[in-house]
């Protein structure tokens, strides 16, 4: 038995939150610059545009980091507390995802599905196998542990390898 994923923070989740924050940050940024241009026709609607914009920038950001890290606490203590789903089997139906990406990779295990991406930010495993994931290949026997979402996907939580 060998453990091939293990539950862990994806650090890519910081590309939702990173982006718009900079983009907030500069929308705010601008109206100190413009200050230099208040002569300008049409200042007060440019300087109230840019700090709308600005502040929704920062409170998406704000609210994606919030909901990624309750989400990720969510499903570590499920894991701890093993109120996770397990399903053991040999993989059926694998559908690699391609490498130019616009399909999702997914299989089956004793009927239950499984499907992700590596273009969904989530906590999760979600590394197809074009981009060095676990899963390769019809017949691989595994042991899966996973929580359903509230849309009825399945969310990987941890991948064991038995012979």
């Amino acid at each position: 038995m060998e453990i091939l994923y293990q539950f862990h923070y994806n650090w890519a989740n910081l590309l939702s939150i990173i982006i718009p924050l900079i983009l907030g940050l500069a929308f705010l940024f601008y109206i100190k610059m413009a200050d230099i241009k208040k002569g300008v026709k049409g200042y007060a609607f440019l300087k109230w545009f840019c700090g709308i914009i600005g502040c929704f920038c920062i409170f998406i950001a704000i609210c994606s980091s919030v909901l990624g890290i309750k989400d990720y606490i969510e499903k570590r203590s499920a894991l701890a507390n093993n109120h996770v789903n397990v399903v053991e089997g040999y993989v059926e139906n694998y559908h690699p995802q391609p490498l130019e990406g616009h399909d999702t990779e997914r299989f089956e295990i004793n009927g239950v599905s499984f499907e992700y991406s590596n273009f969904d930010i989530t906590n999760g495993y979600n590394t197809p196998a074009c981009y060095g994931g676990v899963i390769t290949e019809n017949g691989q026997h595994l042991l899966i542990k996973y929580v359903t979402e509230s849309d009825g996907s399945n969310t990987i939580l941890f991948i064991q390898k038995n012979e």
